[in-house]
């Protein structure tokens, strides 16, 4: 078929797109956002977090309620040329508690480090309704955030900042892996403002860490909430960021690129083939409906 009847039908398209608010992110898309069931796993920080990106297919607004499963296994940090990554959910299950570390809390580093991943992670696994207190994040973001969570990031902080040097970049790797994990936590419950100032963070702390996966995908997640959140033009310029840090293990960016620019490609033939090419050639994505929305899109691309 030639090239203006394929245009016609992406212009019509783009129509319908736009008469359903989809505004540059589809319906399969907007299911895997909503996911009640997000992945728990934590990935090793050297390879980034696709396996926290696997969610069941919801139903509901992005609210994890108290019982809902997930997946729990934790996987030690490691250089980018780590091997072993593991991608999908393990068994689903209940999230286990985290034990308390045995070290009372101290002016140790090792203790205030033990101590902020503890907090860290009880954080993660609390529901909105039983985050505790709140409070007003005067070192970052200035938005509300959970006080424990507040209290991990500032004894990570600490810890990082007081380890040994031939430690230091390791840990800092997984300070930068837990600010993802509350970036996706608050993302989750809509709380842009906190939300998008951690995967910024993230990303910068796991780059000068040398972990430039983990940085790639971080802001590759802060552009997947800011099409969903309507921000398509910061929505691009991060992706365009998450491609320049490392093409490497990272679908997400070059497919939600490809969406963004299909449908800005109305009556630009070139920019509509270059979309189509990312689409295509993006990868299997981080979600079971992500990926199936990819291969719908591209029977589509290849029908016409």
């Amino acid at each position: 078929m030639d090239l203006k009847l394929k245009l016609s039908c992406c212009i019509a398209a783009a129509l319908i797109w736009v008469s359903s608010g989809a505004a540059g992110i589809s319906g399969a898309a907007r299911a895997a956002l909503a996911g009640n069931g997000a992945s728990a796993a934590v990935p090793d920080a050297s390879r980034g977090a696709e396996s926290a990106w696997n969610q069941a297919k919801p139903s509901k607004p992005p609210v994890r309620s108290q019982n809902s499963k997930s997946s729990h296994t934790e996987i030690q940090s490691g250089d980018d040329s780590g091997k072993g990554q593991q991608r999908g959910a393990e068994t689903a299950s209940t999230p286990a508690e985290p034990e308390q570390p045995l070290e009372p809390l101290s002016e140790s580093w090792e203790a205030r480090f033990a101590w902020g991943m503890y907090y860290s992670k009880m954080a993660c696994l609390a529901a909105e309704h039983r985050a505790g207190s709140w409070a007003l994040d005067r070192q970052g973001s200035w938005a509300g955030v959970p006080q424990q969570m507040l209290r991990a990031e500032e004894l990570l902080a600490e810890a990082v900042e007081a380890a040994p040097e031939e430690q230091q970049r390791g840990k800092l790797a997984e300070r930068a892996l837990r600010l993802y994990y509350h970036a996706k936590w608050l993302a989750e419950r809509n709380h842009a403002t906190a939300c998008e100032w951690r995967y910024r963070e993230a990303s910068r702390l796991a780059h000068k860490s040398r972990r430039n996966v983990l940085a790639s995908h971080a802001l590759g997640r802060l552009g997947y909430f800011l099409m969903h959140w309507r921000r398509i033009d910061e929505a691009k310029e991060v992706l365009q960021d998450s491609r320049r840090l490392s093409q490497k293990s990272n679908p997400l960016a070059p497919y939600l690129l490809g969406l963004l620019d299909r449908q800005a490609s109305i009556s630009d033939v070139a920019r509509l083939r270059n979309a189509e090419e990312l689409i295509i050639h993006s990868g299997e994505q981080p979600s079971a409906d992500l990926e199936l929305e990819r291969q719908n899109l591209i029977q589509e691309i290849t029908y016409w």
